[in-house]
């Protein structure tokens, strides 16, 4: 009966340290139970975070796709509120502050 429990209750844990990762924690708890908790832990540690499915992540932004980066001669662009030269890459004017 012990064991029963031990099993359980570290199947659960194995299935919330899933969701903190961005992971299915029912899927992994089933997982867990199924197969085993050990196993199952120490395959949510090695696969590591998983990516979020929104383009904003709680508390930070997280870019979906990264911008490109100019190489070579500087490019500008106008900023269409001040009306100044900032650079293509730039995502903020450093002059009003505008977001491109």
């Amino acid at each position: 009966m012990g064991f029963l429990i031990f099993w359980v209750g570290f199947s659960v844990v194995v299935g919330i340290a899933a969701s903190k990762r961005n992971r299915s924690g029912a899927v992994w708890f089933f997982l867990s139970l199924i197969f085993s908790p050990l196993l199952a832990g120490l395959f949510v540690l090695a696969l590591g975070d998983s990516k979020p499915l929104s383009r904003y992540h709680p508390g930070q932004f997280v870019e979906a796709e990264p911008r490109p980066k100019t190489f070579g001669p500087i490019l500008e662009k106008k900023c269409p509120d001040c009306a100044e030269m900032v650079k293509a890459d730039a995502r903020i004017c450093r002059f009003c502050r505008h977001e491109f």
